[in-house]
């Protein structure tokens, strides 16, 4: 925004909110942070030109407000909004103020993450997605800018962020496959059938989340900074290379459930119903490995901190309602467990598990 005419205004909301200091920008418009006058609260507050040709913006606002639909509290790792609308010429939103992305921690710890920080971001970051998906919803850009950290007492909650590209693969029935698309999400992370021009499905949030994972671990990817005269010609390397790099090599040298994860992601169907709560067991498995006790919020750059003990508990987990369950709680029609096997109708949870942690009862069932 390189014009004064254009610089965000000083206060929105009435006069609500003021704005304090700019912390960066995309191609959507810019983030700043804020406070709220009375209250002295700090907010983020992003804004977007008006004019702009499709608001990205108002989708994410769309999408945050979906997540907490239903919802007596705010969902775990999904920032809350406070408001929205416009300011002069700004579409303008103001939310939950966050902390380091994953990006930001993994630069921080020399590039590469130890394997028990890697688990535990992992075990969030399948319930975060899990959420998304029982909302009917895809994200489409899978990378660690795009998940953050609280703050204060949620320094150790991972947050699910920019919903920009994010779209309902599920209404009232799954979305049809399609073919011949452009590329959608970070090539880097992206699944090989979302390059090979795929309708994404849930199958591809998870195959991204692998990669990334992976990337954590090894610092690079073997298809990272592969030179190409061309985007097109860039992208077709990466996903020759992804095709053709073996997951034993790809993942040698760290425990087997991240090999097993990638692999179980790679082969679900378009359609198929993800088991999170397996894949959520693979990681905790190789957590508990590592440490006897473990805690949920010993990442290598929380070690040896003080007042961790005041940190908000992230609670239990139960496997949550997905879209294409048909309204039934206990046996899954479809799905992977961890060994890769298909689960078969009455080989899932029982309906007593089926629970939304933040509507605190139990989803409706369907005799």
């Amino acid at each position: 925004m390189p014009s004064d005419s254009r610089k965000p205004p000083s206060k929105i909301a009435n006069g609500k909110y003021e704005i304090d200091k700019k912390l960066g920008a995309g191609c959507f418009g810019e983030v700043w942070r804020g406070h709220d006058q009375q209250s002295k609260q700090l907010v983020a507050v992003k804004f977007e030109d008006y004019q702009a040709q499709s608001s990205q913006l108002e989708h994410e606002v769309e999408i945050l407000r979906l997540m907490k639909k239903g919802a007596t509290v705010q969902p775990q790792g999904f920032a809350e909004c406070f408001y929205w609308g416009r300011e002069g010429r700004h579409h303008c939103m103001v939310m939950e103020l966050l902390g380091k992305s994953l990006e930001d921690r993994v630069q921080e710890c020399k590039g590469k993450l130890s394997v028990q920080s890697t688990v535990l971001i992992a075990e969030q970051i399948l319930r975060r997605i899990e959420y998304l998906h029982h909302k009917g919803f895809i994200h489409r850009d899978i990378k660690p800018e795009n998940f953050m950290f609280g703050v204060k007492d949620k320094v150790h909650v991972v947050y699910l962020i920019d919903f920009g590209l994010s779209k309902r693969y599920f209404e009232s029935r799954h979305y049809p496959m399609r073919t011949k698309l452009s590329l959608t999400g970070t090539a880097r992370y992206a699944s090989i059938n979302a390059h090979k021009g795929h309708e994404q499905s849930r199958r591809d949030d998870l195959e991204a989340i692998g990669h990334m994972l992976m990337y954590f671990l090894r610092g690079v990817l073997p298809w990272s900074g592969l030179e190409a005269r061309t985007q097109e010609e860039k992208y077709n390397r990466i996903r020759e290379t992804k095709e053709k790099t073996a997951l034993d090599e790809l993942c040698a040298g760290y425990p087997d459930a991240f090999k097993q994860f990638l692999h179980i992601a790679r082969n679900l169907d378009y359609k198929e119903r993800p088991d999170y709560d397996g894949y959520r067991k693979m990681f905790a498995d190789v957590r508990a490995k590592l440490n006897p006790k473990p805690q949920e919020y010993e990442f290598q750059w929380l070690q040896g901190k003080s007042d961790l003990d005041r940190l908000i508990p992230l609670g239990a987990w139960e496997p949550l309602r997905q879209p294409d369950d048909e309204g039934k709680m206990g046996p899954r029609t479809s799905g992977s467990n961890p060994s890769g096997r298909k689960v078969s109708a009455g080989a899932g949870p029982s309906a007593s598990r089926w629970w939304c942690p933040w509507c605190n009862s139990k989803l409706a069932t369907k005799d």
